[in-house]
């Protein structure tokens, strides 16, 4: 009998906080709906996000049993490595969640076929990065796609939703968001960086190597410190988004500084938490 403890490890529920926060962000910039067409489509944007844990977990099972360093956002969940579940459970797992994602695709469709679409985008993504032949996430491109889902096309989903489109203010903020999330990204990376090399496992962060991975976290979080703040001195964004500056600014400091000292731990908190302090405030002046 499958444990339900195991399999709700195995989906780290966790991660779908962001999807709900940025789904969130783009269904505020359109017009009021119904809390059943909301839901409806969170539940698409959910299965397809899970979908990407499962596949991920199933793919990587023989790479994660190299990881060390297990936080609680990197290395995997650990269930299929310790024989909590056997892999063939995770990818049942991904198969169900597809259905689901599938099936209100198809039904968003009638109402919104851009939500829709989208939806269909981020599942593909969510297949494609661990699964071969694409298997982006040994390509150097897999961490800009699933930031380019997670911060673009998941508020795109939402604001299609309503039955409106991107409005200036949303996509200033999704280009403010997106190097907070790459730069994220590459925080995870660097607790299974050595792990990852013996195993051949050639994400991002192996193929440039520590150094310029945290050149590249820094120059991220800079970047989407002036974008935000080019924002609000132009007059796109509002002067309330220098609670996403500041956010950005201080959690950047503090995951470089936690990274540099190999403080795994802290590093990935410090990095989900300076992205939601950063779309916090967003969801905040969408209202």
């Amino acid at each position: 009998m499958i444990s339900l403890m195991a399999l709700l490890r195995l989906s780290r529920p966790h991660f779908l906080m962001g999807g709900a926060l940025m789904y969130a962000v783009g269904v505020a910039q359109g017009r009021a709906i119904g809390i059943a067409t909301y839901l409806l489509g969170q539940a698409m944007v959910s299965a397809a996000q899970v979908t990407a844990h499962y596949v991920n977990e199933y793919a990587d099972v023989e790479a994660d049993r190299f990881v060390e360093n297990r936080t609680m956002f990197s290395g995997g969940s650990g269930v299929l490595v310790e024989g909590g579940l056997g892999s063939s459970v995770a990818m049942r797992a991904a198969w169900v969640s597809t259905a689901v994602a599938l099936f209100t695709a198809v039904a968003i469709a009638h109402t919104s076929p851009l939500a829709a679409i989208l939806g269909l985008v981020a599942l593909a993504v969510s297949w494609f990065y661990s699964i071969p032949p694409v298997r982006l996430l040994g390509t150097g491109f897999g961490e800009a796609a699933t930031s380019a889902v997670v911060v673009g096309v998941v508020p795109l989903i939402g604001i299609a939703m309503t039955g409106g489109g991107p409005t200036t203010y949303l996509w200033w903020l999704i280009a403010a968001l997106l190097p907070v999330h790459l730069a994220m990204m590459l925080i995870f990376e660097l607790p299974d960086l050595e792990t990852d090399r013996r195993a051949n496992k050639r994400v991002l962060a192996v193929r440039v190597g520590k150094d310029a991975t945290m050149v590249a976290i820094s120059a991220l979080i800079v970047l989407a410190f002036s974008i935000v703040a080019i924002g609000i001195f132009t007059g796109r964004l509002p002067h309330g988004l220098w609670w996403s500056a500041g956010s950005v600014a201080v959690g950047g400091i503090l995951m470089v500084a936690a990274a540099s000292r190999a403080k795994h731990q802290l590093s990935t908190l410090v990095a989900v938490a300076t992205l939601a302090g950063a779309a916090g405030p967003g969801l905040v002046g969408s209202l």
